[in-house]
């Protein structure tokens, strides 16, 4: 009897390894998680510079280079809705040929670009 008892208690309880299971289960769902967030958060800086090279054509800005006090230079791509001083981006030529600083408000777009939102006078 005592031994039926035993084999009863044994067909009862769970695997030990079960337990394992489930917290690997859910170190891996917290661990997508936590990239997940982490690959969605951007990066916000601002850079004061001169602008040294404009990529497009007449009406439209594909790119821009902007160097700083440093000697770094940042290449831009305008955001949605990107302004230059109120104007549209074609104001960026205007800065290239006549060597006024700019000051660029970007963030870092998913595939680590720089995605300019907003560009105004470097010494404002």
């Amino acid at each position: 009897m005592a031994d039926s008892m035993v084999f009863s208690e044994l067909a009862r309880s769970k695997p030990c390894w079960t337990n394992s299971v489930r917290a690997l289960i859910f170190l891996v769902v917290l661990a997508i998680a936590v990239s997940a967030c982490a690959t969605s958060e951007s990066t916000e800086g601002e850079v004061v510079g001169l602008v040294i090279e404009v990529t497009g054509d007449l009406t439209a800005i594909e790119s821009f280079v902007v160097l700083d006090s440093s000697g770094d230079s940042y290449k831009f791509f305008p955001g949605d809705g990107m302004t230059v001083m109120g104007s549209p981006p074609m104001h960026l030529r205007d800065h290239l040929v006549s060597g006024e600083p700019v000051k660029v408000m970007y963030h870092e777009g998913s595939d680590s670009a720089l995605i300019a939102d907003d560009v105004v006078h470097g010494n404002a």
